[in-house]
């Protein structure tokens, strides 16, 4: 089993604070590195650098390096963790071609649906000859906010989060050091099964596109969830969630409801579409954004349905919601989501590879 005791986490927003507050106060030495035009995220945590968690992690975390310089973060660390919008995985790909090593681990957290994919498929079409082992979470480890030193930790987010490394026939290398600070985590089939899990293109864009209107012109002052469900609002999640079910399925993998995934991960008490979120405990308190140009249609539409769709066609599932969701998206946001292509099989290095193939390709990292 490989070491894992140096974490280097790039981006120093909610996530990431809250990451590596946890992973220090587990005796992990922690360096913290953000993009130099988000300076502000890092500075003013003192020398050294501490972070001040409360709620479901409390303490004083003291890390080893809170930086801009990705390449002084990144120097020796056993593992480097994305705690990143998707949006931005391929800057991090990109920046992290010629500093990382063969030897470290890399982690995204969360990957949203096709992260390990993409960061691969970006550096072996740069020549990048051997590639780390990557890592890819379904789900983002915390319910949390930041706001500069003070961590807030709502939720430790409970199993299953599933995770699994590309290639998968690796797993086994670093399972044991990201389970024991990651008790939450339960092993998949592979990054593609991981991917598929992913609420957030099931959850946020229907609400989203039911609540434009409201988004634009009360933004903050309109809660997400707890004002935005509704009835018709829970029948296109379900559908969208259907449709997501159908494929995990036809490619072999199990599907679960994803309330129900709610409900064991401490988010919700209701298994209900509905209730799951409108009445969730850990729903209740998040405000709407203010915009609609916002990740939940540039991430969860133009890359999380998207890439549904695409590995739908693969399987042969039909996924009328999605599509429709998607087509709505695209003209509120005057995006063209499909258009763009950002994580279909194409844009991951998949594009005319059969089922089997594919999977032959996540377990052993070989095209």
């Amino acid at each position: 089993m490989a070491a894992v005791e140096t974490f280097a986490v790039i981006g120093a927003g909610n996530g990431g604070k809250a990451a590596a507050a946890d992973l220090a106060l587990q005796g992990k030495r922690v360096r913290l590195c953000e993009f130099p035009e988000f300076a502000a995220n890092v500075s003013g945590l003192g020398e050294p650098p501490v972070l001040h968690a409360s709620g479901a992690i409390e303490g004083e975390a003291l890390l080893e390096l809170a930086t801009t310089d990705l390449a002084r973060a990144v120097e020796g660390a056993d593992a480097v963790m994305a705690c990143t919008q998707a949006l931005a995985h391929e800057r991090v790909a990109r920046e992290l071609a010629p500093l990382v090593r063969p030897g470290q681990l890399v982690v995204l957290n969360p990957g949203s649906t096709g992260g390990a994919l993409q960061l691969a498929h970006l550096w072996r079409s740069g020549g990048m000859r051997e590639l780390p082992v990557i890592a890819e979470f379904h789900t983002l480890t915390y319910g949390c906010r930041a706001k500069g030193a003070d961590v807030k930790v709502s939720l430790k987010v409970g199993r299953p989060v599933l995770y699994s490394t590309l290639p998968a026939g690796r797993l086994d290398e670093f399972a044991g050091a990201l389970e024991a600070v990651f008790p939450s985590l339960e092993r998949a089939a592979d990054v593609l099964e991981v991917g598929l899990n992913n609420a957030n293109p099931v959850i946020h864009p229907a609400i989203t596109i039911l609540n434009a209107s409201r988004i634009e012109n009360e933004g903050g002052g309109m809660l997400f969830y707890a004002d935005g469900m509704s009835e018709a609002a829970a029948r296109l999640i379900r559908a969208v969630d259907a449709e997501r079910m159908a494929i995990l399925q036809a490619l072999g993998y199990p599907a679960t409801p994803e309330p129900e995934r709610s409900v064991a991960q401490g988010y919700a008490a209701s298994t209900d579409y509905l209730e799951c979120y409108r009445d969730g405990p850990a729903f209740a308190t998040f405000a709407a954004p203010d915009t609609l140009d916002h990740r939940y249609l540039h991430e969860d539409c133009g890359m999380g349905l998207v890439s549904f769709i695409s590995f739908g066609r693969l399987a042969g599932v039909p996924t009328p919601a999605c599509e429709a969701v998607v087509a709505m998206a695209s003209v509120l946001a005057g995006v063209d989501y499909l258009g763009e292509g950002r994580r279909t099989l194409d844009a991951l290095g998949l594009g005319g590879l059969g089922a089997q193939s594919i999977k032959d390709y996540l377990r052993t990292g070989t095209i």
